[in-house]
């Protein structure tokens, strides 16, 4: 199979930064000033660009657990944009998917860098964890005095759990291509869901359009193609 010479490479990637970053750009306008086909327009195509991106774009081809995230995380993106009914718990359940499925991606990943027993860094595990406790803490209260929300108190602790069990891994991926690329990904990744979760439950974040969706995009944009290096 012919594999394209790493110049061309480079230029369809410039050219897809390019496309990416004015998809990301449209979407919040049409979000921040109530544009409604601009919003439903450009939202799928964040990742839908990504999906496309990572089949054609490039020699090298996604994982089959990367693949199945990214379907979660189009089908989470659809789910959220969508006003008119609230569809938070079910995007949630989508992206808890994403999680598990980027999560299965990076182990897989992690276990081919060595046959030896995997020797994954403990005290990044205390880092992310500490983090954890951190933020539900900081939830709780919130949760606990407004009965609408105490259902959702458990799905939100195991997604949190998720969260940060997935920025873990992929910061363990060691010194792989684009490792650097996958692990601020995550960590953005996770800044944006504390954002929408603060947003949400706590209080209003000034611009948390931009903030969310702008770290969001950037997560995923970082995920995916790291890992395609």
């Amino acid at each position: 199979m012919h594999q394209p010479h790493p110049s061309q490479t480079d230029r369809r990637t410039y050219r897809f930064t390019a496309l990416f970053i004015s998809i990301t750009v449209l979407e919040m306008l049409g979000d921040e000033l109530a544009v409604r086909w601009l919003h439903y327009g450009f939202k799928p195509l964040i990742m839908g660009s990504l999906m496309v991106y990572s089949q054609l774009g490039t020699s090298r081809r996604p994982s089959a657990w990367m693949g199945v995230g990214m379907v979660f995380a189009l089908l989470g993106d659809v789910l959220l944009m969508i006003r008119e009914v609230d569809l938070f718990a079910v995007g949630l359940g989508a992206f808890l998917l994403m999680q598990l499925s980027y999560s299965a991606a990076f182990w897989q990943s992690i276990r081919r860098q060595t046959t030896r027993l995997i020797h994954l860094r403990w005290q990044q595990a205390l880092l992310f964890a500490g983090y954890l406790v951190a933020f539900l803490g900081m939830l709780y209260p919130a949760f606990l005095g407004t009965p609408a929300l105490k259902p959702l108190w458990w799905p939100v602790v195991v997604y949190a759990i998720c969260l940060c069990t997935m920025g873990f891994l992929a910061s363990q991926r060691g010194p792989k291509a684009g490792a650097s690329w996958v692990t601020i990904g995550a960590l953005l990744f996770i800044l944006s869901d504390s954002a929408i979760a603060i947003d949400k439950f706590l209080m209003p974040i000034p611009g948390a359009t931009v903030l969310i969706m702008s770290a969001y995009a950037a997560a995923q944009y970082l995920i995916v193609l790291g890992m395609l290096r």
